[in-house]
C-alpha cells in the first residue's frame, strides 16, 4: 500500500517500470512512487484511468487490454486499447 493524500491507496498488481526508468528532468512536477496519476485512454470502454506512479504497463479490461504508451513527456502518455481478437 502507499500513503498519498488523505488515505491509503492499494497499489494494483501488474508489470511496471521502476520509478528510475523514467526521466522526469523536463517535467513540471517530479512524481514519487505511489503518487496518483491520471492517464487518458484511447479506445475501449474507459476514457481515463487513475493510476499509481509508476503506472502499470498493461491492464486487462473486458474485451481486451490497455497498453501504456509512455513515450515522450508525461502529458503525452496514454493507454491504447488492444481488442482481444486482434
Amino acid at each position: 500500500m502507499s500513503w498519498k493524500g488523505t488515505r491509503w491507496m492499494p497499489v494494483p498488481a501488474g508489470p511496471r517500470h521502476s520509478p528510475d526508468w523514467y526521466d522526469q528532468s523536463g517535467e513540471p512536477q517530479v512524481l514519487e512512487p505511489g503518487d496518483r496519476l491520471g492517464v487518458p485512454c484511447h479506445g475501449g470502454p474507459c476514457q481515463s484511468r487513475l493510476e499509481v506512479y509508476p503506472p502499470r504497463l498493461e491492464i486487462a479490461e473486458k474485451g481486451g487490454t490497455y497498453v501504456l504508451i509512455d513515450i515522450g513527456p508525461r502529458a503525452a502518455w496514454h493507454y491504447q486499447f488492444v481488442p482481444a481478437d486482434a
